[in-house]
Protein backbone atom coordinates (compact mmCIF):
# COMPACT_ATOMS: atom_id res chain seq x y z
CA UNK A 1 0.00 0.00 0.00
CA UNK A 2 1.24 3.60 -0.91
CA UNK A 3 1.65 5.66 1.99
CA UNK A 4 0.68 8.90 1.98
CA UNK A 5 2.48 11.91 3.22
CA UNK A 6 1.35 14.08 6.10
CA UNK A 7 -0.75 17.54 5.26
CA UNK A 8 0.29 16.80 1.14
CA UNK A 9 -2.28 14.64 -0.38
CA UNK A 10 0.76 13.54 -1.89
CA UNK A 11 2.31 9.93 -2.08
CA UNK A 12 6.06 8.93 -0.79
CA UNK A 13 6.26 7.39 -4.40
CA UNK A 14 4.94 11.02 -6.05
CA UNK A 15 7.62 13.03 -3.95
CA UNK A 16 5.00 15.93 -4.54
CA UNK A 17 5.24 16.13 -8.21
CA UNK A 18 3.17 19.24 -8.76
CA UNK A 19 5.04 21.08 -5.89
CA UNK A 20 8.46 20.30 -6.91
CA UNK A 21 7.45 21.99 -10.63
CA UNK A 22 6.05 24.64 -8.99
CA UNK A 23 8.93 25.18 -6.50
CA UNK A 24 11.45 24.56 -9.45
CA UNK A 25 9.45 27.49 -11.76
CA UNK A 26 9.18 30.11 -9.20
CA UNK A 27 13.37 29.47 -8.20
CA UNK A 28 14.05 29.62 -11.57
CA UNK A 29 11.83 33.07 -12.21
CA UNK A 30 14.28 34.80 -9.69
CA UNK A 31 17.80 32.98 -11.21
CA UNK A 32 16.57 33.81 -14.43
CA UNK A 33 15.50 37.46 -13.94
CA UNK A 34 18.67 37.66 -11.94
CA UNK A 35 20.87 36.32 -14.80
CA UNK A 36 19.14 35.41 -17.55
CA UNK A 37 19.29 32.32 -19.44
CA UNK A 38 22.60 32.24 -19.90
CA UNK A 39 24.22 32.96 -17.13
CA UNK A 40 21.84 31.03 -14.64
CA UNK A 41 23.29 27.70 -13.17
CA UNK A 42 21.16 25.32 -12.94
CA UNK A 43 22.80 24.32 -9.35
CA UNK A 44 21.51 27.91 -8.52
CA UNK A 45 18.09 26.88 -9.26
CA UNK A 46 17.75 23.59 -7.70
CA UNK A 47 19.49 24.72 -4.90
CA UNK A 48 17.07 28.11 -4.14
CA UNK A 49 14.41 25.30 -4.95
CA UNK A 50 15.42 22.76 -2.59
CA UNK A 51 15.03 19.71 -4.69
CA UNK A 52 16.75 17.17 -6.58
CA UNK A 53 18.30 18.42 -9.98
CA UNK A 54 16.71 16.05 -11.88
CA UNK A 55 13.37 16.75 -10.99
CA UNK A 56 14.62 19.71 -13.73
CA UNK A 57 14.75 17.26 -16.28
CA UNK A 58 12.12 15.46 -15.23
CA UNK A 59 9.53 17.89 -15.33
CA UNK A 60 11.22 20.31 -18.16
CA UNK A 61 13.59 18.32 -20.22
CA UNK A 62 16.34 20.53 -20.00
CA UNK A 63 17.20 24.22 -18.67
CA UNK A 64 16.07 25.67 -22.07
CA UNK A 65 12.50 24.07 -21.65
CA UNK A 66 12.47 25.57 -18.10
CA UNK A 67 13.25 28.50 -18.98
CA UNK A 68 10.46 28.71 -21.55
CA UNK A 69 8.12 27.14 -18.66
CA UNK A 70 9.51 30.07 -16.90
CA UNK A 71 7.99 32.50 -19.62
CA UNK A 72 5.01 31.46 -20.27
CA UNK A 73 4.29 30.96 -16.51
CA UNK A 74 4.71 34.62 -16.03
CA UNK A 75 3.16 35.78 -19.66
CA UNK A 76 0.24 34.02 -18.52
CA UNK A 77 -0.05 35.33 -15.09
CA UNK A 78 0.16 39.09 -16.57
CA UNK A 79 -2.55 38.38 -19.52
CA UNK A 80 -5.32 36.86 -16.25
CA UNK A 81 -3.89 39.58 -14.24
CA UNK A 82 -5.30 42.21 -17.25
CA UNK A 83 -7.86 40.55 -18.22
CA UNK A 84 -10.36 41.37 -15.66
CA UNK A 85 -9.13 45.30 -16.51
CA UNK A 86 -10.06 45.05 -20.09
CA UNK A 87 -13.27 43.86 -19.26
CA UNK A 88 -14.19 47.03 -17.11
CA UNK A 89 -12.43 49.11 -19.01
CA UNK A 90 -14.51 48.04 -22.55
CA UNK A 91 -17.50 49.18 -20.12
CA UNK A 92 -16.31 53.23 -20.36
CA UNK A 93 -16.18 55.14 -23.16
CA UNK A 94 -13.80 55.01 -25.12
CA UNK A 95 -11.23 57.70 -23.46
CA UNK A 96 -11.45 56.38 -20.01
CA UNK A 97 -11.35 52.85 -21.18
CA UNK A 98 -7.85 53.31 -22.96
CA UNK A 99 -6.76 55.24 -19.76
CA UNK A 100 -7.87 52.53 -17.17
CA UNK A 101 -6.32 49.88 -19.44
CA UNK A 102 -3.23 51.56 -19.77
CA UNK A 103 -2.65 52.40 -15.92
CA UNK A 104 -4.25 48.78 -15.24
CA UNK A 105 -1.22 47.19 -17.59
CA UNK A 106 1.65 49.62 -15.87
CA UNK A 107 0.49 48.51 -12.30
CA UNK A 108 0.08 45.06 -12.89
CA UNK A 109 3.66 44.99 -14.57
CA UNK A 110 5.46 46.69 -11.70
CA UNK A 111 4.30 44.36 -9.23
CA UNK A 112 5.72 41.98 -11.64
CA UNK A 113 9.41 42.96 -11.62
CA UNK A 114 10.20 39.16 -12.15
CA UNK A 115 8.63 40.07 -15.45
CA UNK A 116 10.24 42.75 -16.04
CA UNK A 117 14.11 41.57 -15.60
CA UNK A 118 13.18 38.32 -17.76
CA UNK A 119 11.57 40.65 -20.67
CA UNK A 120 14.76 42.73 -20.62
CA UNK A 121 17.37 40.12 -20.52
CA UNK A 122 15.14 38.22 -23.37
CA UNK A 123 15.40 41.00 -25.56
CA UNK A 124 19.07 41.02 -25.05
CA UNK A 125 19.76 37.40 -25.21
CA UNK A 126 17.60 36.72 -28.40
CA UNK A 127 16.64 33.26 -27.56
CA UNK A 128 12.77 33.56 -28.72
CA UNK A 129 11.14 32.30 -25.99
CA UNK A 130 9.34 35.42 -25.38
CA UNK A 131 8.39 36.38 -28.95
CA UNK A 132 6.46 39.04 -29.79
CA UNK A 133 2.75 38.74 -30.34
CA UNK A 134 1.71 38.82 -33.93
CA UNK A 135 -1.28 41.37 -35.17
CA UNK A 136 -4.17 38.76 -34.65
CA UNK A 137 -2.90 38.48 -30.71
CA UNK A 138 -3.08 41.76 -29.63
CA UNK A 139 -5.59 41.84 -26.77
CA UNK A 140 -9.37 41.82 -28.57
CA UNK A 141 -10.96 43.84 -25.73
CA UNK A 142 -8.40 46.97 -26.61
CA UNK A 143 -8.78 47.02 -29.89
CA UNK A 144 -12.18 47.08 -30.03
CA UNK A 145 -12.35 49.79 -27.32
CA UNK A 146 -9.66 51.65 -29.80
CA UNK A 147 -11.36 51.40 -33.05
CA UNK A 148 -14.65 52.22 -31.28
CA UNK A 149 -12.95 55.30 -29.90
CA UNK A 150 -11.87 56.06 -34.03
CA UNK A 151 -15.32 55.83 -34.98
CA UNK A 152 -17.23 58.06 -32.37
CA UNK A 153 -14.23 60.33 -33.26
CA UNK A 154 -12.78 60.14 -29.79
CA UNK A 155 -9.60 59.12 -31.51
CA UNK A 156 -7.36 60.23 -34.66
CA UNK A 157 -8.45 58.03 -37.79
CA UNK A 158 -5.08 58.02 -39.41
CA UNK A 159 -3.15 55.75 -36.41
CA UNK A 160 -4.09 52.07 -37.09
CA UNK A 161 -4.55 49.92 -33.75
CA UNK A 162 -1.45 48.45 -33.76
CA UNK A 163 0.73 51.50 -33.83
CA UNK A 164 -0.81 52.46 -31.01
CA UNK A 165 -0.92 49.80 -28.85
CA UNK A 166 2.97 49.10 -29.97
CA UNK A 167 3.87 52.73 -29.29
CA UNK A 168 1.54 52.45 -26.03
CA UNK A 169 3.11 49.12 -24.12
CA UNK A 170 6.57 50.29 -25.09
CA UNK A 171 6.24 53.43 -23.24
CA UNK A 172 4.83 51.72 -20.63
CA UNK A 173 7.36 48.88 -20.43
CA UNK A 174 10.72 51.67 -20.74
CA UNK A 175 8.91 53.65 -17.92
CA UNK A 176 9.63 51.04 -15.48
CA UNK A 177 13.02 50.84 -16.70
CA UNK A 178 14.38 54.13 -17.26
CA UNK A 179 12.29 56.35 -15.00
CA UNK A 180 13.76 55.85 -11.39
CA UNK A 181 16.77 56.69 -11.99
CA UNK A 182 16.25 60.38 -12.85
CA UNK A 183 12.44 60.73 -12.03
CA UNK A 184 11.34 62.21 -8.46
CA UNK A 185 8.02 60.40 -8.51
CA UNK A 186 9.04 57.31 -10.11
CA UNK A 187 6.61 54.37 -9.12
CA UNK A 188 3.75 56.82 -8.25
CA UNK A 189 0.52 57.03 -9.41
CA UNK A 190 0.98 60.64 -10.62
CA UNK A 191 3.65 59.35 -12.92
CA UNK A 192 1.61 56.66 -14.22
CA UNK A 193 -1.29 58.93 -15.13
CA UNK A 194 0.77 61.31 -16.56
CA UNK A 195 2.61 59.06 -19.32
CA UNK A 196 -0.69 57.67 -20.04
CA UNK A 197 -2.58 60.22 -20.49
CA UNK A 198 0.37 61.44 -22.41
CA UNK A 199 -0.17 58.52 -25.00
CA UNK A 200 -4.04 59.02 -25.15
CA UNK A 201 -3.41 63.13 -26.19
CA UNK A 202 -1.29 61.66 -29.08
CA UNK A 203 -4.24 59.40 -29.59
CA UNK A 204 -6.34 62.00 -30.01
CA UNK A 205 -4.37 65.03 -31.22
CA UNK A 206 -4.84 66.72 -34.24
CA UNK A 207 -3.08 65.30 -37.77
CA UNK A 208 0.06 67.60 -38.63
CA UNK A 209 -0.58 69.61 -41.40
CA UNK A 210 -4.62 69.05 -41.39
Amino acid sequence: MTTGVAGTGCSVNTYCMSDSRAALLDAAAEEFARTGLHGTRVQAVVRRAGVNERMIYHHFGSKEGLYAAVIDEQRAGLAAAWAPVLDRATTLDPYAGMRAAFAGFYDILRARPRLLALMLHESLSGSGALSLPTADQLPAAIRHLYERGQSEGAFRADCPFEVAYATAMGALVALQVFAPPFAVDAGTPELRDRVVGQLLDGMTGPVPGR
